[in-house]
């Protein structure tokens, strides 16, 4: 069988006005994630990445450690399939019926970039909304539309590599949670709960043949948790 591997960008600037790139933190974790693959000899035929720059930063650190090793440095492919969903396009459009729901939100919102917990409740009950699809705003991707084209890109770039590779997406959480729950048959508000356990960094791999996908390993942190460093282990 061919084998998927789908990495977690590093932390991005949560808090800051350009969010999509990586915290120095980031930069850190993505550094390991590198350095691990070099040391235990993880050869990638082909790397895919999304077009957001916290996607593509965590990849560049993966070809600078092969060739700072000298290791052959994988081809890698850019590909738009494996960016995350707006979502701050989509929070933005559930927040006025939240409000209309429960006006006690508005009291919230001055807080949200400054206080991580209620950004995080806020930011829960709106995807939760856009998930469930009784809430679809013109002009916002669905959610099934997002699904579907992760599902498209992931089945496009199986069947273009073929047998017997090893293929890496350099990704986010929203697309993983995905093809999890394709390879799982899991429902979509379990998927978007799935989502939120995915760390920064983390590693999720699948096992694929023509017959389909299979989940062989889960939200592996292993190289961050060998640096004995607790400040490395991130969702956000």
């Amino acid at each position: 069988m061919s084998e998927l591997y789908m990495v977690r960008h590093g932390q991005a600037s949560f808090g800051e006005k350009n969010y999509d790139r990586l915290s120095p933190l980031g930069v850190i974790q993505a550094e390991i994630i590198a350095n691990h693959w070099v040391r235990i000899g993880r050869k990638i035929d082909v790397v895919y990445v999304g077009s957001m720059k916290r996607q593509t930063g965590t990849a560049d650190a993966l070809m600078s450690a092969c060739r700072d090793s000298r290791m052959s440095v994988p081809e890698i492919i850019p590909d738009e399939s494996f960016d995350e969903y707006d979502s701050a396009s989509v929070f933005e459009a559930q927040i006025p019926g939240m409000v209309e729901e429960d006006p006690s939100i508005s009291e919230k919102l001055p807080d949200i970039f400054s206080n991580k917990r209620v950004f995080q409740l806020l930011f829960q009950d709106a995807m939760n909304r856009w998930v469930s699809g009784d809430y679809n705003v013109p002009g916002v991707v669905t959610w099934n539309g997002f699904k579907d084209r992760v599902l498209s890109g992931v089945c496009r770039i199986m069947q273009a590599q073929g047998a017997k590779k090893t293929l890496a997406v350099f990704t986010s959480g929203g697309p993983i949670s995905v093809v999890v729950q394709e390879s799982l048959g899991l429902t979509d508000k379990s998927a978007m709960a799935l989502s939120w356990q995915i760390m920064n960094a983390s590693i999720t791999r699948f096992k694929y043949n023509t017959k389909g996908l299979a989940l062989a390993g889960f939200n592996d942190i292993m190289h961050l948790e060998m640096e004995n460093d607790p400040r490395l282990l991130t969702y956000r």
